[in-house]
């Protein structure tokens, strides 16, 4: 019994030891969760809530690719350099932080400018000497409502949201001057604060404003930011020297884009800059893993061929795990994982060729001005055009004189761009320096950073004519024309008006020799009665009666004038060839009209209706008359010329509750028509597109994949980009050539087409004297047609202001290059000949080169 007792006793003492030992153990396990939860699961989280970094991973990236031309000359490419850095944690707000921050940031504005190093941070806040008031400038030329979101966004990152205490730029500069202690003031207790350091002047004072600023815009990402970039290695070496005393203040190795070739190519270069976009940078880039301070390409191939040459997408990104003390310095690194640097992008450019296109385009440009400048003080000229220049309101429309040009070479085998000169062009370091460089280059009057060969568009003229020539050849089942067909100048041609004196002529006052002409010789006489009368041939109506056959329009999409060239560049803008839909297109809104043109004969139809009804007394609802001038617009489009008057009535008496009185009025009706006139397509229109004028407007580069068509009937796509190459050498892409299409039909006419050319640059061709003096002979080298297009300025055509086109296939024989030469306001097509002729000149000097025979030692016979 005492021993069942006993065993009893033994065996509760025995659970019990056991119970607390399961508890000890739960307790244990319990403790240790918690302590792996806190500073393995969540330390980071906690630490950041608390203001201590602790282990922290940091992307690491790698260099920007390079750019190069097609023989691995690199036009682009990004260098190491110092960057100063600050970083100041949410938790660092006490007076004491504040001070030693301020005193940090003043200590090191000293240092940097003492090396001649500026700050790299901007703050709104501004003080206008002439009105003496404070501003808050975001930028220009944006609207008011996102002026006020940037103001808000402004108070909330620097926790001054309340409006009725900080109502105004002033109010908020002063309690920013408070807060970091950069001016005396009296608290709420009615004590005076003293300020770190007393006396500083206003530009001093903002720039630490901007630092802080900058700090609290990106105070979430928990990462230091640039507040000066490349920085001396001696400036560098000084604040490391002073880091204990220069709180907040680091030392990054960052990245600068070089163009070591500076203007070279720039329009097709690009450069890079920050992120300027939020939005886009929350939708597109962060999610590939982009830093809002991150650079990005902003024009040129730097721009579309982003995706390639960044290093800041994650899967290129490495990485270093660190350990950060409570004031954000690295203290300790604990792994790292190596960036790939960016891809390299090869150009088909040729630096030598490139070279060649600009000086020639810059000389042509500078002689056609200085001509034009002479030609403004010559007599003759004055008298002659003594009537326009008396009506022209001069201080509205000012002369436009040569101060552009476009030189680009394509190699019409294959579609490669070779060159592609703007002129003037600017310095691509300087958009990388910022500051006043960069501000120069953006306030030129001549758009520097616009592509104009590929953004700008210009009436042809008469470089138009091989288009018609091809489409009456290729369409002769219709026309009747044939290689053969003979037509002479007939003077005025009347085939669209009964009025002799609105019927076009060709530019020459002697017709009689512009008789008896083929497309060769119509072609090289530049004879616009000749193209008249295929434009006519071409036109024609549909099945509908309405509908003209666009059988030129048709032809010019053939060849490529009607779309983009597939270029790899962004923003390339769309050629046009004049018709109906491009003329005025009913089904279309008039602010997404192709041209202005509607939009400048609706104001002069809501002008008439205007005026007309005041004279009634009568003003019209704007709504109303807006959607009454639509009604008749688009009635003019669906009916026949004939029945526009009968047709406008009841629209008039419905829409406006006109009066059949009113309705019946001539000056009105008759007005009226003549307005509507101006949107009709018709066979007037027809002939003027044939010699390159009406609303057809085309940019250089669609020219130059036309002209290129012309040597074999292929029109290629343009292309620019040669390869991708990684950073080891590995060819990634080679891009090649890609055909928009063939001109299967018209390539029998091809040779009759590049007679006729040929025939512009011999002894008696449109363009013979800018070749007398050639060291080659023009017409055995080159074919080439000179273009001249009418610009019209203030109602005022003055032809000092026209367009200059010039274009030609070289050498002769075999044609290997198309090239491009385009001066707006350049006076006279022959004009432009001088930028194609130095730059073939050229061409012709190094594809001719004949390297003479050397002796050379007999094989061995140099080894030792």
């Amino acid at each position: 019994m005492k021993r069942t007792e006993r065993r009893k006793k033994r065996y509760s003492e025995n659970g019990r030891y056991l119970f607390f030992i399961v508890a000890a153990l739960l307790c244990f396990a319990y403790i240790g969760y918690g302590a792996y939860d806190l500073q393995v699961s969540k330390g980071q989280e906690y630490a950041d809530e608390a203001g201590v970094s602790g282990v922290k991973t940091i992307s690491v990236k790698g260099l920007r690719g390079m750019i190069t031309d097609r023989n691995s000359v690199i036009l682009a490419r990004s260098e190491m350099i110092y960057n100063v850095t600050f970083q100041r944690t949410n938790s660092e707000n006490t007076e004491s932080d504040y001070r030693a921050f301020t005193r940090s940031i003043l200590d090191t504005i000293d240092i940097l400018e003492s090396y001649g190093v500026s700050i790299n941070a901007t703050t709104p806040l501004q003080f206008n000497e002439e009105t003496g008031l404070w501003e808050m400038n975001f930028g220009s030329g944006i609207s008011e409502s996102a002026t006020a979101a940037r103001e808000t966004l402004y108070r909330k990152n620097n926790y001054i949201t309340n409006t009725e205490k900080y109502p105004d730029a002033e109010s908020i500069y002063l309690k920013m001057c408070e807060r970091y202690y950069l001016v005396e003031y009296t608290d709420a207790e009615g004590k005076v604060i003293a300020p770190v350091e007393r006396n500083l002047d206003r530009d001093t004072t903002l720039k630490v404003i901007a630092v802080y600023n900058k700090m609290q815009e990106n105070l979430f990402n928990s990462l230091p930011i640039v507040i000066a970039t490349d920085v001396p290695f001696a400036a560098v070496s000084e604040i490391e020297g002073r880091s204990m005393a220069l709180r907040g203040m680091g030392v990054q190795v960052g990245e600068k884009r070089v163009y070591p070739h500076g203007s070279l190519a720039a329009s097709i270069i690009g450069y890079t800059g920050a992120i300027q976009n939020y939005e886009y940078f929350l939708s597109d880039l962060k999610p590939q893993g982009y830093a809002l301070s991150d650079h990005i390409g902003q024009a040129g191939v730097e721009e579309s061929m982003e995706s390639w040459l960044t290093a800041c997408i994650s899967e290129r990104q490495g990485s270093r795990v660190v350990e950060k003390d409570n004031t954000g310095k690295i203290t300790r690194e604990l792994s790292y994982q190596e960036p790939s640097d960016g891809n390299n992008v090869k150009l088909t450019i040729d630096v030598n060729y490139q070279q060649a296109a600009e000086r020639a385009i810059a000389d042509n440009v500078n002689a056609i001005r200085d001509e034009q400048e002479l030609k403004m003080t010559n007599g003759e000229w004055l008298e002659q055009n003594r009537e326009s220049i008396d009506y022209r309101n001069w201080e509205k429309y000012p002369i436009k004189l040569a101060e552009t040009g476009m030189l680009l070479v394509m190699d019409v085998d294959n579609g490669d761009l070779l060159a592609s000169a703007q002129y003037p062009s600017y310095d691509l370091n300087a958009m990388i320096a910022g500051g006043k460089a960069a501000q120069e280059v953006n306030t030129d009057t001549r758009n520097l950073t616009s592509h104009l060969a590929i953004q700008g568009r210009y009436e042809p003229g008469s470089i138009f004519k091989m288009v018609t020539g091809l489409a009456a050849l290729t369409n002769h089942e219709v026309t009747g024309f044939t290689t053969s067909t003979k037509i002479s100048d007939g003077g005025r041609f009347m085939a669209y008006t009964k009025n002799e004196e609105d019927a076009p002529k060709c530019w020459t006052n002697y017709p009689q020799s512009h008789q008896d002409q083929t497309i060769v010789e119509g072609l090289s006489n530049s004879c616009n009665y000749f193209f008249y009368t295929l434009g006519s041939m071409l036109y024609g109506t549909g099945a509908d009666g309405l509908s003209e056959q666009q059988l030129l329009y048709k032809y010019a999409a053939q060849i490529g004038l009607t779309s983009k060239t597939g270029i790899q560049l962004p923003q390339e803008g769309r050629s046009i060839v004049g018709n109906q839909q491009n003329m005025y297109d009913p089904t279309v809104p008039l602010d997404e009209q192709v041209t202005l043109l509607p939009t400048i004969v609706a104001n002069s139809i809501k002008k008439l209706i205007s005026e007309f009804g005041a004279g009634y007394g009568i003003e019209y609802d704007t709504a109303r008359l807006d959607k009454t001038i639509k009604l008749l617009m688009d009635m003019a489009i669906e009916s026949n010329s004939d029945d526009w008057v009968a047709n406008a009535r009841p629209i008039l008496m419905s829409e406006l509750n006109m009066t059949r009185d009113m309705v019946m009025k001539a000056a009105l009706m008759s007005n009226l028509w003549v307005a509507l006139n101006n949107i009709k397509w018709g066979g007037s229109q027809e002939i003027q597109m044939a010699i390159g004028q009406s609303i057809t407007l085309l940019t250089p580069m669609a020219v130059v994949r036309y002209v290129g068509a012309l040597a074999e009937g292929n029109v290629w796509n343009v292309n620019i980009i040669d390869s991708i190459i990684s950073p080891e050498g590995e060819v990634l892409t080679q891009y090649a050539p890609s055909l928009f299409g063939t001109l299967e039909d018209s390539i029998q006419y091809l040779p009759k087409i590049q007679e006729g050319m040929r025939g512009v640059v011999d002894e008696s061709g449109t363009a013979t004297r800018y070749f007398r003096d050639w060291k080659y002979d023009a017409d055995v080298w080159i074919m080439g047609k000179t273009g001249t297009s009418q610009v019209t300025e203030g109602g005022v055509k003055i032809d000092l202001e026209n367009n200059a086109w010039f274009v030609c296939l070289a050498p002769q024989e075999d044609p290997k290059i198309a090239v491009v030469s385009c001066v707006p306001h350049g006076y006279a097509g022959a004009q432009a000949t001088r930028a194609v002729r130095d730059f073939v000149g050229w061409y012709l000097d190094e594809t001719n080169k004949v390297v003479e025979n050397l002796e050379l030692p007999a094989g061995n016979q140099l080894a030792p």
